[in-house]
């Protein structure tokens, strides 16, 4: 059994217990932070199950599809948790750290003056729409190759969000901020009538967590999605996702979402999550001889045209 676990499934399962033990310390603060203690401690025998029962399925099966995939369904659920978690242990923010150091780096919180600056409509509804579709860059991927059966690139697909956004969770347990979002005016005027500027917003009033702001990991997720563009997909695919980040980098101070040292840090983390982080983790855990070659920075798309079958191995 333990032989057919991968690095992602080591991790998740290794989040959870540490989520578990953050829980469990939180037990005379909340009557339900007991529950969510015992469940993340449920949560880390799931890669454990699904590796004994499921792995090696065809992902044309569901359980076989459930298998690869199931990151894609933690990771927003890990997310909401933090809000939650922040609530409770209520710590202390460093906003103030973080907004001291956009003015040092920027010379002025971009996010404030920009939209005032440029009030075009075009212009936000192309931001808050890359913004918005940030989802559909990060998620629609893995989940199309899932479909049509390419087991390698989903797994690889898997490890990399993973490790991106499970690395930026770790920062926000750590060193949580709220973010201008919250803490800072928005603009007003006629753009907030726009299609995409109202939908974008709603999204957001729909649920936040609070101290999610630093780095961005819409960023840092966009950045990864892009990667795995470059990695998996044809060049032209790959040339439109990475347009795609790079709206995301500029949307969200334009949206007034994020100060944009919350941006590049996104942008840079990411990219050392990618470059660093991720081959000394599959050192770590996973034996050369089931490891493989694992470039660190975007391979060809040679493995695309590669015909596989089924979802094993």
């Amino acid at each position: 059994m333990t032989a057919r676990l991968r690095a992602g499934d080591l991790v998740i399962a290794g989040y959870n217990l540490l989520l578990l033990a953050v829980w469990a310390g939180l037990r005379d603060r909340a009557w339900y932070a007991g529950w969510i203690a015992a469940a993340h401690g449920m949560a880390v025998a799931l890669p454990f199950l699904l590796a004994w029962r499921t792995r090696g399925r065809a992902l044309s099966r569901p359980v076989g599809l459930l298998c690869e995939i199931y990151p894609l369904l933690l990771i927003p659920l890990f997310w909401s948790e933090l809000g939650r978690l922040h609530a409770v242990a209520n710590p202390a923010t460093h906003d103030a750290v973080i907004a001291q150091l956009d003015l040092a780096f920027f010379g002025r919180h971009l996010n404030l003056v920009w939209m005032p600056a440029m009030p075009y409509p075009a212009l936000s509804e192309l931001m808050h729409g890359s913004y918005l579709f940030y989802y559909l860059q990060v998620f629609l991927p893995p989940l199309v190759l899932a479909l049509a059966g390419r087991a390698v690139p989903v797994r690889d697909m898997m490890l990399r969000l993973t490790v991106t956004y499970l690395g930026c969770y770790l920062l926000y347990l750590a060193y949580p901020v709220i973010g201008p979002a919250t803490l800072m005016p928005h603009y007003q005027g006629p753009l907030v009538d726009g299609f995409f500027y109202r939908l974008t917003h709603a999204a957001r009033d729909a649920g936040d967590a609070l101290g999610t702001a630093f780095p961005s990991s819409h960023v840092a997720g966009a950045t990864t999605a892009a990667v795995l563009a470059w990695r998996w997909f044809p060049r032209g695919v790959a040339v439109l996702v990475t347009l795609q980040a790079v709206g995301v980098l500029l949307a969200t101070v334009y949206t007034q979402n994020h100060y944009a040292i919350d941006a590049a840090a996104g942008l840079l983390w990411a990219l050392l999550l990618q470059g660093l982080a991720l081959p000394l983790l599959l050192l770590a855990l996973e034996p050369s001889a089931e490891r493989g070659p694992v470039p660190v920075l975007p391979a060809s798309a040679g493995f695309w045209p590669e015909p596989l079958t089924g979802g094993g191995g």
